[in-house]
């Protein structure tokens, strides 16, 4: 059987907090009962937010917040799912981002100067959506490293 991000997480940390190491002595540290945390690792119950938040405090691993919230919610759906990457990966990508929109600067003045999208500036609009985006998801990228470092 194909172990779940939460198996995974659970067996990681377990590593520094040998309680963690099978579901039966888990359930005392994450307050989810072993049942119920077998069939989340199983695949076969999808875990409630209340779940998910218990687990990615007690595992230290804030990535299962952005894996529920990007895969197991539908409200999130559409949002990318974060990997953990290096800080330049994160950095390069972000200042990327930035660089273009501040060389766009004119270019957005114009787009949004009456509040309208022409024909002419769909383009345009549409690559700084893309560049919000990418803005966005390395703030997010970011943030998750930060967590997992201990930063914040």
């Amino acid at each position: 059987m194909e172990e779940n991000i939460y198996r995974k997480a659970r067996k990681k940390a377990a590593k520094n907090k040998p309680l963690l190491n099978n579901c039966e002595s888990a359930q005392d540290l994450v307050y989810i009962e072993r049942t119920k945390l077998l069939a989340i690792e199983s695949s076969d119950k999808v875990p409630s937010p209340d779940d998910v938040l218990s687990m990615s405090k007690v595992y230290e691993a804030p990535e299962l917040c952005n894996y529920y919230c990007t895969n197991q919610c539908p409200i999130g759906s559409d949002k990318p799912t974060l990997m953990y990457e290096d800080l330049n990966e994160i950095a390069v990508r972000l200042m990327s981002a930035l660089h273009f929109l501040q060389k766009s600067t004119d270019t957005i003045y114009k787009v949004f100067e009456d509040g309208k999208i022409n024909d002419y500036e769909k383009q345009d609009f549409m690559k700084i959506i893309e560049t919000l985006k990418k803005l966005s998801y390395s703030a997010d990228s970011l943030e998750l490293w930060a967590k997992k470092n201990g930063y914040i």
